[in-house]
């Protein structure tokens, strides 16, 4: 009856476990950019002098989804959408290089940063901008300003925009992208953005609510089965009470 109780209470963990991922990619379907995550399970043999005694699932690593989102037109010029592979570097708020999609970037105190608070990578760091009256970002990344008295767009910088492998890549706390051998991505010139543009979550909806469910209905399963174990231990101990 252990077995039958250790195996379904690992079931039990690992359904909540799989549960919390799947309820913050629900939570995130409305978040610009936002890559939807999975868990990857893998078997894990327990033996005792030598011979199999039972399998479990363990939780090997998480797995994120790196399909694109649908294409929102906002028409503002600080919007900004990968097209097609490419990340955004951005200096995360602990100091480190980090990799985004969400392009929903403004202007705070001269300095570019998305809305999250991180400061958008140019050529030589972050980008500074003086006060402009008007900013325009090409699809190359460079960002151009118009100063008052002077007619003409003048080229501050460019945003520094990156093909990394995602198979490097690895999801942070906050949610930016980073390299799983700690290095940073050089500037890929083949990389362009679509302006006036955001690009959305890739987190279906329904699909995600329907894996809530099932995952809720398999955690009370492991759950029942639980109790299920602990109550026929019960009587089983009950009944050799009664053979004494």
């Amino acid at each position: 009856m252990d077995k039958s109780l250790y195996i379904n209470m690992g079931g039990a963990s690992n359904a909540m476990r799989e549960l919390e991922v799947v309820t913050n990619n629900l939570a995130n379907v409305n978040t610009t950019a936002f890559r939807g995550d999975s868990l990857s399970f893998s078997q894990f043999h327990v033996a005792d002098k030598n011979m199999p005694t039972r399998t479990y699932g363990k939780v090997d690593h998480t797995v994120t989804n790196f399909d694109k989102g649908s294409m929102l037109n906002t028409g503002r010029d600080l919007d900004v959408a990968l097209n097609g592979e490419g990340f955004i570097a951005v200096q995360s708020k602990s100091g480190k290089e980090g990799y985004t999609r969400s392009g929903a970037f403004e202007m705070q105190n001269g300095v570019l940063m998305t809305k999250a608070g991180e400061l958008v990578m140019g050529n030589a760091g972050a980008i500074n901008i003086p006060e402009a009256e008007r900013l325009h970002i090409s699809n190359d990344g460079t960002i151009s300003a118009k100063f008052p008295n002077q007619p003409d767009f003048v080229t501050v910088d460019r945003i520094k925009l990156t093909k990394p492998d995602t198979a490097n890549l690895q999801k942070g706390t906050d949610g930016l992208f980073y390299p799983k051998d700690g290095t940073t991505v050089a500037q890929d010139p083949s990389v362009s953005i679509i302006t006036g543009t955001l690009e959305g979550s890739n987190v279906n909806a329904i699909r995600t609510m329907t894996q809530l469910i099932d995952l809720s209905r398999h955690y009370e399963i492991h759950t029942n089965f639980m109790k299920t174990t602990a109550d026929n231990t019960s009587k089983a101990n009950q009944i050799l009470e009664l053979s004494r």
